[in-house]
């Protein structure tokens, strides 16, 4: 099953990439729209074949994990997908406007000629790569934002596991009748991964307020 979480999370970055590359311009071919609509339905299959694996997961708190993963999927396909359906109308008025200014160009004026013919479709290639460059760099630091945000998700789940992991083998080792020794080395266990959970946390957060910071 974590295979298939991991596979569905690496499709996921991917097709944010690619639009990312389509939002800031880069690429805005018919070829690189057609391989994000199919990215989709890829990313679509991925999540419901890890939803109905989820649901026949036996251990509960994997489940629980797993399905919450499903649901935070399918949240963000359906966000990108709206992204994508965002940027294709801004190309397209984008485009309309460049080829009204072509237009314009080269009509012939007859009373008396501009003093800088070339200047509005200046202003607009000059607005164009204004907010593409704008676009590009908010888009870096949501990726690493999305990473960073993916690593504390899957710290905080492994901590849940090992919590409730811990309160088995405790009423196992009691069940069992097993000697104090036994039972205060799991708890001494159980605090040291505590501990590199805290650890991991706390280096989670400050790479996150790193990159923000360094990247605005």
């Amino acid at each position: 099953m974590n295979s298939l979480y991991n596979h569905a999370l690496k499709q996921s970055h991917t097709l944010q990439k690619d639009l990312n590359k389509f939002a800031s311009g880069q690429d805005a071919s018919a070829g690189l729209q057609g391989q994000i609509s199919a990215s989709f339905n890829a990313f679509q299959k991925s999540i419901d074949d890890y939803d109905t694996i989820a649901k026949r997961e036996l251990v509960a708190a994997k489940r629980e994990v797993a399905l919450i993963r499903v649901t935070k999927f399918r949240h963000d396909v359906q966000d990108m997908k709206t992204q994508f359906e965002t940027i294709k109308r801004q190309q397209e008025t984008l485009q309309n406007e460049q080829n009204r200014e072509h237009l314009l160009a080269r009509r012939p004026n007859k009373t008396s000629a501009p003093e800088h013919p070339f200047q509005p479709m200046s202003r607009l290639a000059l607005a164009t790569r204004e907010q593409n460059f704008t676009e590009s760099s908010e888009s870096q630091l949501d990726d690493f934002i999305t990473q960073a945000h993916t690593l504390l998700e899957n710290l905080t789940d492994q901590h849940t596991i090992l919590k409730k992991t811990q309160k088995k083998l405790l009423d196992a080792a009691n069940t069992l009748g097993l000697s104090q020794n036994v039972i205060r080395f799991i708890e001494r266990r159980t605090a040291q991964d505590k501990w590199i959970f805290i650890g991991g946390l706390i280096l989670t957060v400050l790479l996150m307020w790193a990159i923000s910071h360094y990247l605005k």
